[in-house]
């Protein structure tokens, strides 16, 4: 397992240097770096530098009780990791909460980012789901029986649904802890509520698109308004929210469409 340390906190990532260009990926609540495994796997990803960090709180990474868990705190703090890691410029695929943070990381380095999909990224404030129903509780609440409760619930769809990636998003939700997601559930419903987000999404000065799982198709009023603001929105078929699982294949191919169509 390799770490490095940023501003005190030991970060659990997966960085593999590449001839081509790089390509950060930034997961969601409750996930981990994992969730972009397969890209590390893939032949077609072979020339690529590619950059997979745990979020702080999360997966493999330190879990601070003194860390804010912000959005705009977590995004100051992969900054510096891509800083770290040397590379210059970079292609951004950031999936759910993630998404937030990827708008942050953008706001701050405008000049590197050549591209950004965004995965059913919450831009406002319906985008907002599991977040919210976390952020009704109280952090108390939460961690006498909230957090456990979550778990169990989860478990019991993904038994009833077959989701193939359900067993390692629980693996990862269990690495997690009380803080971290509770926190970062209020930090997501506040942005996604007062953050502006689609509007600070739709004026970055490169190219940007918006992925769905074909599932999701037509249920967010965000998938609208992109539309009417001219932002390139894809499906993932046969997919749900969990696209790098659902169909991993489409979700890949399109990563690679997106950096061909950016580089031209």
């Amino acid at each position: 397992m390799r770490k490095v340390e940023i501003d005190g906190i030991f970060l659990s990532h997966l960085f593999r240097k590449g001839t081509s260009d790089t390509i950060v990926f930034v997961h969601g609540l409750g996930s981990s770096k994992d969730d972009f495994l397969e890209a590390f796997r893939r032949e077609e990803f072979q020339p690529f530098t590619l950059l997979a960090v745990d979020l702080v709180g999360f997966g493999d990474s330190d879990k601070p009780d003194v860390f804010s868990y912000t959005m705009k705190d977590q995004a100051m703090i992969l900054k510096k990791t891509i800083d770290w890691s040397g590379v210059g410029r970079f292609h951004l695929v950031a999936h759910s909460m993630g998404g937030i943070i990827g708008v942050e990381l953008c706001e701050m380095m405008p000049d590197r980012v050549l591209s950004f999909i965004n995965a059913e990224g919450n831009l406002t404030a319906q985008d907002a789901t599991m977040s919210r129903e976390i952020a009704t509780m109280s952090e108390e609440e939460f961690a006498r029986g909230g957090f456990e409760q979550l778990k169990r619930d989860l478990e019991a769809e993904y038994e009833r649904t077959g989701d193939k990636g359900g067993r390692q998003y629980l693996e990862a939700l269990n690495k997690a802890t009380v803080k971290s997601v509770y926190q970062s559930s209020v930090s997501t419903v506040y942005e996604s509520d007062h953050g502006d987000l689609l509007t600070r999404f739709t004026r970055l000065p490169f190219y940007k698109c918006y992925l769905y799982g074909e599932k999701n198709k037509g249920k967010f009023l965000t998938e609208k308004l992109l539309k009417q603001k001219g932002v390139p929105v894809f499906y993932i078929s046969g997919s749900g929210h969990a696209m790098t699982d659902d169909n991993p294949d489409e979700f890949y191919d399109h990563v690679l469409k997106t950096i061909r169509h950016s580089d031209d």
